[in-house]
């Protein structure tokens, strides 16, 4: 284990090498484009947001991309207005930063790979596609590595910085309930409330600010649930006309795929899209050791053990009948 220039919190020795380089980039470049996944989650944006504050009080250059779409609820976060779905054509970054992206497509495959590419990120499925690479998949959030990098290059943490490392962490461990939440997870997260996150405001403006769309949404989704193998397998779906009448993919429901699997004596839970160009996205959730993530592999998707997903084009109902199939297989092995 390695300590960070803070003090007591720590990381694994081994990405000692990837922490320091990606610090000696960042001092020694000054423009920089921060890319994002499709759908941003609260620690994509946060992440994103962490690295924006970060850059620009160092005085650095800095764009922000993510296709989207951006969900409302996130208008709490500082400059979200940043985020934005298009490159300015006229700004040319030295050093483009993907977070939270397992590979290059996952920011929507609309960026161009340029200057020098970091790729941060916790994914086991992680492609290793940076000129460096920081994949640390025992991470509970690609925030907690942003403290790390922060740390290791003595650069203060400001109260925004902090509220978008602690809105990283606080989503991605499911709010300190998820198995990925570590002694480290603690340790970052209270070292963010020190430095000024506020924990309420954050919990507020992640999971109390939905729209009715997303909850009628929601409410369609719960009402319609579909079980396989004695109750072991919950699945739900949103089709393209439930999305059209809700107003958009904006207000997909955050949470509902972790909420479902919740249920007594279900131990995976998919939540399946419809996508517009033909085919599904889907996200799975499982209990204890049973790794979702063989099932989204099988599909081309990747992801964590207990949290997984895919994006499959195609025939709609033909994949979602296949993606059951794989999963009542897996179920049996």
């Amino acid at each position: 284990m390695a300590k960070t220039n803070s003090g007591d919190v720590i990381y694994p020795a081994q990405f000692g090498d990837s922490i320091k380089k990606i610090g000696r980039i960042i001092r020694d470049h000054q423009r920089f484009l921060v890319c994002g996944h499709v759908r941003p989650d609260g620690d994509c944006v946060g992440s994103q947001m962490a690295l924006y504050h970060l850059l620009t009080q160092m005085g650095k250059d800095v764009q922000l991309y993510n296709s989207g779409p951006i969900p409302p609820y996130f208008k709490f976060v500082k400059h979200i207005e940043k985020l934005r779905a298009f490159c300015d054509p006229a700004f040319e970054p030295e050093v483009c930063i993907y977070v939270d992206c397992g590979a290059l497509d996952r920011a929507n495959g609309n960026v161009k790979r340029c200057g020098v590419v970091i790729n941060i990120d916790h994914h086991k499925s992680n492609e290793h596609f940076g000129d460096v690479n920081y994949v640390d998949w025992t991470a509970t959030a690609v925030g907690e590595q942003l403290y790390h990098i922060i740390s290791e290059m003595g650069e203060p943490i400001s109260k925004d910085i902090a509220g978008c490392i602690y809105l990283s962490i606080l989503a991605d461990s499911g709010s300190f309930t998820f198995s990925n939440t570590s002694s480290m997870t603690f340790k970052v997260a209270s070292r963010m409330v020190e430095a000024g996150a506020d924990p309420a405001e954050i919990a507020q403006g992640l999971y109390e600010e939905r729209s009715p769309q997303s909850v009628s949404l929601k409410a369609q989704v719960l009402s319609n649930m579909h079980f396989l193998c004695g109750g072991r397998i919950v699945w739900g779906e949103i089709t393209q006309t439930m999305y059209r009448a809700a107003g958009g993919e904006e207000h997909e429901p955050d949470g509902l795929a972790s909420e479902m699997r919740g249920m007594t004596g279900v131990e995976v839970s998919i939540l399946i899209h419809e996508i517009p160009e033909g085919g599904l996205r889907a996200g799975f959730r499982s209990k204890g050791l049973f790794d979702v993530s063989r099932i989204a592999v099988e599909l081309g998707g990747g992801g964590h053990v207990n949290a997984s997903g895919c994006y499959v084009k195609g025939d709609y109902e033909a994949i979602k009948k296949n993606l059951l199939e794989i999963s009542v297989r897996h179920m049996g092995e």
